[in-house]
């Protein structure tokens, strides 16, 4: 008999496409799981991931990516004596650098020094001011398939958005963006799926390695040469009493935010568009006020969350929904179903634009290291989106919603491909 939790963590693709059967399988035993699979405790109601996450103290960021990540693959590799040493020196690479705590994966008072410093580079200013940037961009991808009549939306558009305006705001030349959407790709390759091949292993590190080595370059750079782009904000700042950041910790930010500014968003824009497309009557409201789409927005984060989970690592013995988590034991909050938890949410499972009186949504994580990038995918998502329907009259989906498959991992949620047609306005 099939074990719909036992298959989420296996990341089978019934369950990556629609996971929230285990969820409330989960939630109705209400005590955090134990998951073998994973080597974790797996906490799935709402209020008890927000203890976690407004504990930093308690609580370690430290494992945030999970052990399908390159870092516990690094780790795999350089101690198994089979290893090559071509791929051993790269796998070490990475242990070395990612050695260095950051943002995502670092703990107070480390993460609240990085953060005052990064945080010049995100102001609101800089955020409003790509806008203008964003839509023209938009527009320039729709215009590529706009008399076609039909498109594939994640490689014609959601991936071709995000990618582009953070390898721009970043400083990368547009003749490099295949290579930059590479190196992302190599990057989240293991989250959550746990199988991945001796070849693409070594893929990855390969990719890995270009982007260390790129990047180190470029970071020489603009210490001599500043621009205004976002790396030479990070390599520039500054703040009196803080020390700058090291080259450590800029590689490992500037890995953050190519994964956080491109995968998650790619994911975000697709379930949108899926959305609308198989919700009749709300796509015909948001094309009769596109004032609606930022909420729109807020309601797919909350039920389609690109990222369904993150790691934290108990840092003393604590109870949690009256199990006992012992010092050093990981959890693995489950952010897809604390969105969705009956307790939290009116009606969890439908999308309801009117939702703003209720608590927000964990898509984007909660205290102090909610995500640094929030503005920036919420920009691109609602910008992108609105582009769409003014270009267009309509939109279908040329493929039986039955039929759409999803990322193959139980971290990651999202729409691996998307055929659309349409019609012009």
């Amino acid at each position: 008999m099939s074990d719909p939790v036992r298959d989420l963590f296996d990341a089978k693709p019934e369950m990556a496409r629609c996971p929230h059967l285990a969820y409330v399988s989960m939630r109705r035993q209400a005590a955090p799981q134990w998951i073998e699979r994973i080597q974790a405790y797996a906490l799935t109601r709402y209020e008890d991931i927000v203890e976690v996450l407004r504990a930093p103290e308690k609580f370690s960021s430290v494992m945030a990516s999970g052990p399908g990540s390159v870092t516990p693959l690094a780790r795999k590799l350089v101690a198994d004596p089979d290893t090559g040493p071509a791929l051993r020196a790269k796998a070490q690479r990475r242990l070395d650098i990612s050695a260095s705590a950051v943002l995502l994966n670092a703990d107070p008072p480390v993460h609240k020094r990085q953060r005052k410093l990064v945080n010049q580079a995100f102001t609101a200013r800089r955020v409003l001011a790509m806008e203008p940037g964003v839509e023209r961009l938009a527009n320039e991808l729709i215009d590529a398939v706009i008399d076609d009549g039909r498109a594939e939306m994640v490689s014609q558009f959601s991936v071709l958005l995000p990618m582009t305006v953070i390898a721009d705001i970043l400083g990368v030349p547009a003749e490099m963006h295949p290579t930059f959407k590479r190196w992302s790709d190599a990057f989240v390759a293991g989250t959550g799926s746990m199988n991945l091949s001796d070849e693409a292993v070594a893929e990855m590190f390969d990719a890995v390695d270009e982007f260390y080595d790129y990047f180190t370059e470029q970071i020489e750079r603009r210490r001599k040469h500043p621009t205004d782009d976002l790396l030479s904000a990070v390599v520039n700042a500054r703040i009196d009493g803080e020390t700058p950041l090291t080259q450590n910790e800029m590689l490992q930010m500037l890995v953050q935010f190519l994964v956080a500014g491109n995968e998650t968003t790619t994911s975000l824009l697709t379930s949108v568009m899926f959305t609308l497309l198989t919700n009749p009557e709300l796509a015909a409201a948001v094309r009769a006020g596109l004032d609606l789409v930022p909420k729109v927005v807020e309601e797919v984060l909350r039920l389609e969350s690109p990222v369904q989970g993150i790691f934290r690592t108990a840092n003393e013995d604590v109870e949690i929904g009256g199990v006992t988590i012992p010092k050093g034991t990981n959890l693995y909050l489950v952010y897809g179903s604390g969105n969705r938890d009956e307790q939290a949410f009116h009606d969890p499972d439908r999308l309801l634009v009117d939702r703003a009186s209720e608590g927000p949504h964990l898509a984007f994580g909660k205290g102090e290291h909610f995500c640094l990038g929030a503005p920036i995918a919420r920009l691109e998502t609602r910008v992108g989106i609105t582009t769409w329907l003014r270009r267009t009259k309509e939109i279908t989906l040329d493929i039986d919603p039955d039929d759409v498959e999803y990322l193959p991992s139980f971290a990651q949620h999202g729409i691996v491909r998307l055929p659309l047609r349409f019609t012009p306005a």
